[in-house]
């Protein structure tokens, strides 16, 4: 089908550039245009942040193309106590985080045991995934990449917390990759924009003498990693309701 790109959706990233295998796409002034060598392939659909590229059919009717993404998902971690306290913090700022937007928190635990799930229920999360048939102590890194990407690629959060601990620093670069995103580290403090909900983490450069904002306004999902400490623990929400999934890998 011909490909059309929607000029006033276009904001000029030029992402779309590179994705094309033929060349095709160029840029005049601030805008993205498709050149006579467009083979129609459609690669580019999903280059671009903002669905401003899309399939339309012979008789002139849009046929959308683009990947939307919503929602905040969480990579939980457990321990003998049960949910660790850095997921508990990462939870709590996630829950803040969907309210100001609008959107659900799902939760995935490498685990079986239900009574976590409801726990992390009650500290704010509406759905919580339980992956049986890995366990992250024996640390098959591959299957717990592909059992997590295969969550993003069925959900497509717009927004996945992680902890900055080894399994944390193991799986986001290698999502981050899977993905073409990037992530955001390092942070002392977290910001969303409400609109059109882009993070915003601020974080300190040159030996800690600078204090930098990093944004991630481009790409999705946005991949953020969390050091223990920089927030407090989500409250309780006893009585909360949501679901429970179990999957077995």
């Amino acid at each position: 089908m011909p490909i059309k790109i929607i000029i006033e959706k276009c904001n000029g990233c030029q992402l779309c550039i590179p994705a094309c295998p033929y060349g095709a796409i160029g840029m005049e002034g601030d805008k993205a245009v498709l050149f006579e060598s467009c083979v129609h392939c459609g690669i580019c659909i999903d280059s671009c942040p903002l669905g401003a590229i899309i399939e339309v059919s012979e008789s002139g009717e849009t046929v959308q193309k683009t990947i939307s993404f919503s929602n905040i998902l969480v990579i939980g971690e457990t321990d003998k106590a049960g949910i660790t306290k850095l997921s508990r913090e990462i939870l709590g700022k996630a829950r803040e985080f969907a309210d100001v937007v609008g959107v659900s928190v799902w939760l995935i635990f490498f685990a079986s045991d239900e009574n976590l799930a409801k726990e992390a229920i009650n500290l704010g999360a509406d759905e919580v995934l339980l992956l049986e048939g890995i366990n992250t102590t024996s640390y098959k890194i591959a299957s717990i990449v592909k059992a997590i990407s295969g969550i993003i690629e069925q959900k497509r959060p717009e927004i996945i917390f992680a902890g900055e601990t080894i399994l944390g620093c193991d799986v986001m670069p290698r999502i981050a990759q899977r993905f073409a995103t990037g992530i955001l580290s390092g942070c002392t403090g977290i910001e969303i924009d409400a609109v059109d909900r882009a993070l915003s983490c601020t974080r300190p450069f040159f030996g800690r003498r600078i204090m930098g904002i990093t944004s991630c306004t481009q790409h999705r999902p946005q991949l953020i990693m969390i050091k223990e400490g920089i927030f407090r623990e989500g409250g309780q929400y006893k009585g909360r309701t949501g679901n429970i999934e179990i999957i077995k890998l």
